[in-house]
């Protein structure tokens, strides 16, 4: 019988070798398509190559040495960029496979974005050279201590003087400081700040501010402006988030960002075609989570995937003496599978959602604004609902780990804790859902009074309230089990969810409920709109990537059938998950409800056997995932073993040539000897 170690290596060899489908035809679609995997797969081998980069003591380190080990990156990636002369996208994923939150991070993914889509040509002209080559190093200064993304209740301030030419930018209050800003406590020398315009007394609302904060020669903080790293927190410990306040700080008129809203020299303020447009930065910023929800995704149920396979706990096989694989059981496959489906589902989305972004952006430099709101609404809802879904999955993903789980060389929880983050920054989770029910109110209310206006695909469902009465008679049209994987019928009954709940929503309001009571029912409503948005987008994306009409290859065949049954999971988990809405207005009979949960039984079983090679098809490099449970050999309890020869406390300057920790002598021995007193317990009523 094999030890332990080498059957894990024959239990992951099984795995694949029963796959049914090859999964490298899968890998590119987490990279993006075939020409672009290789560009990123040779970013990530360049990342391989240099020491700089070397994660192997990362779990070690503290936040101070942490930052400390961030800064000769920054240096180093900077150089490798410009040499090598990486596009934002190549750029991009260099930052991710570093996976580090390096310092400057929000460099490229905030301040540069912004800069680029809210500055004029002109602005840019003199700006953008400095900020492209890192001579600006700059940070997006939006959140305050009292106040996130709501950019009505931000307090700081931007006074137009007149007589100088000059925007007074002030903080009034504590409340009104910047905080939580990435790359403002140590590094930054330039920050685009939201603060509110005022010219006369008048308060024209946020706009973005070019504001120099330290000086380009020796690093030092501007006159006015006080900043600090603003401490220690839950995640992303290498990057330097800060604390600002601003005391009268001038600058010229001229470095308000311009391309929308332009105010002149005497002060006449133009507003922008749009009053949404000032909210672009947290836009694209909420599209790029998406993806990155994702990635996250996939990488814990890598892990979770391969080590569940190869862990053996339980019920004992008494012909081969062998306890069964924890990837057997249907209550381990129940919580990991399902993330498997989420990941595709998001990853479909998520290029869904690049796709309209990339087309608002191109209109928006027309003047065409008439995809805003749809931009604004859906990478709201999908951010919202992604970024919880990721963060509970791989928290479900990582317990499923067993003890092993709670350990750094697990590879999910240093990852994990810098993921929770995207729960809250660009748009709160929860708040977000009331700005989509909002949109969604408003479009049953217009479709009411015309019910042949335009909507756009993804809210087109909600015309079938035209006719309520119709609307309530309507049933899952499905008869058998079977027809339950028609995607006609599951994508109706999203609707149909959908759709109701608008109506119940718009019912509340009108029998005069306030919007802030209405808080659950935005929640419900959000969610039920988006997983009809993910469960839409998995299957066109199938239908569009995949399905071959004529003449299919085995290959071709057993790919399909492998990725539907992942969608087939995705679909009945969402089903089984929210039954009771499906349930409450009778929609679904509990005969089709039975039906439901079976077929996500089924679907678990059918995944089951690929689970390792839909693991495998993301990619994910040994170094990248930093993980002893999950590496691609499957060699757990070795490199479990092996990592504990990297931690301090085992090196030469805790421990002694004899084993002896350091300490012994002073504060062991006497513990040891009995030289601190013998211990007697005191009776409880005597005084100490």
């Amino acid at each position: 019988m094999p030890s332990a170690e080498n059957q894990q290596q024959l239990d992951i060899a099984a795995e694949r070798a029963k796959c049914t489908f090859d999964p490298s035809q899968l890998t590119a679609l987490f990279y993006g398509g075939e020409e672009k995997m290789k560009r990123l797969k040779a970013i990530e081998a360049m990342v391989d190559r240099e020491p700089v980069f070397d994660r192997t003591d990362r779990y070690f380190l503290g936040r101070t040495e942490r930052f400390k080990r961030a800064l000769p990156m920054v240096k180093r990636y900077v150089e490798l960029r410009n040499e090598h002369g990486l596009t934002p996208e190549e750029s991009a994923h260099f930052k991710v496979y570093i996976d580090d939150y390096i310092p400057v991070h929000l460099h490229e993914s905030m301040f540069l974005p912004v800069l680029r889509s809210q500055a004029s040509d002109e602005q840019l002209k003199v700006w953008g050279p400095h900020a492209e080559n890192y001579h600006y190093i700059g940070c997006y200064a939006q959140t305050e201590l009292g106040h996130g993304s709501a950019l009505s209740r931000l307090e700081t301030t931007a006074t137009l003087d007149l007589a100088t030419d000059q925007w007074v930018i002030n903080s009034p209050t504590q409340s009104s400081a910047k905080f939580w800003i990435g790359t403002l406590g140590k590094m930054a020398n330039h920050a685009v700040v939201q603060a509110k315009l005022i010219i006369k007394g008048k308060d024209y609302g946020a706009h973005p501010f070019l504001v120099p904060l330290r000086s380009l020669k020796d690093h030092t903080p501007l006159p006015g402006v006080v900043i600090k790293d603003q401490g220690p927190k839950q995640g992303a410990i290498s990057m330097d988030n800060g604390y600002a306040r601003f005391n009268h700080v001038r600058i010229p008129r001229t470095n308000m960002l311009m391309r929308f809203s332009q105010v002149s020299k005497e002060g006449v303020y133009s507003k922008p075609i749009h009053p949404k447009l000032a909210y672009g930065g947290m836009t694209a910023v909420r599209t790029t989570l998406i993806n990155h929800s994702a990635l996250s995704m996939a990488r814990a149920v890598t892990i979770a995937t391969r080590y569940s396979a190869v862990r053996r706990q339980g019920n004992v096989d008494l012909k081969t003496d062998l306890e069964t694989q924890v990837l057997d059981y249907p209550a381990v496959q129940y919580r990991i599978l399902p993330l498997l489906s989420h990941a595709f589902a998001t990853i479909f989305s998520g290029y869904w959602m690049n796709e309209m972004y990339a087309q608002y952006n191109a209109d928006i430099t027309k003047g065409d604004t008439s995809l805003l709101k749809d931009v604004h609404v859906y990478s709201s809802g999908l951010k919202s609902y992604c970024t919880k879904l990721g963060a509970d999955g791989i928290e479900e993903a990582r317990r499923c780990l067993g003890g092993h789980g709670f350990s750094l060389f697990s590879g999910m929880i240093d990852f994990h804790r810098q993921f929770l983050a995207t729960v809250t920054y660009e748009g709160e989770n929860a708040l977000l859902t009331q700005q989509v029910s909002r949109y969604l109110l408003k479009l049953y209310k217009d479709v009411v009074r015309k019910p042949d206006m335009h909507l756009s695909p993804p809210s087109r469902y909600i015309v079938s309230l035209v006719d309520h009465e119709r609307f309530v008679q309507q049933r899952c049209a499905a008869r058998s089990m079977a027809e339950l994987y028609h995607p006609e019928i599951v994508l109706k009954a999203f609707q149909h969810r959908a759709a109701r709940l608008i109506f119940e929503l718009a019912q509340a309001e009108k029998q005069g409920a306030q919007w802030s009571d209405l808080n659950l029912e935005c929640m419900r409503l959000s969610k039920a709109h988006v997983q009809y948005i993910m469960i839409e987008n998995f299957h066109n994306g199938l239908e569009k990537r995949y399905n071959v009409s004529s003449n299919p290859t085995p290959e071709q065949e057993a790919l399909l059938a492998a990725i539907r049954s992942v969608y087939n999971l995705h679909v009945f988990y969402t089903l089984e998950t929210e039954l009771a809405e499906f349930l409450e207005d009778g929609y679904f009979s509990p005969e089709q409800a039975a039906w439901t949960r079976q077929a996500l039984k089924d679907s678990l079983k059918s995944v089951r056997p690929n689970a390792v090679g839909f693991a495998d098809c993301f990619g994910f490099t040994d170094k990248f995932l930093n993980s002893a449970l999950g590496s691609y050999d499957g060699r757990a309890y070795e490199r479990m073993a092996e990592m504990t020869e990297y931690e301090p406390l085992n090196g030469k300057e805790m421990t002694d040539e004899r084993g002896v920790v350091w300490g012994y002598e002073e504060f062991l021995r006497p513990l040891i000897f009995g030289e601190v007193g013998p211990y007697k317990a005191r009776k409880p009523e005597s005084k100490l």
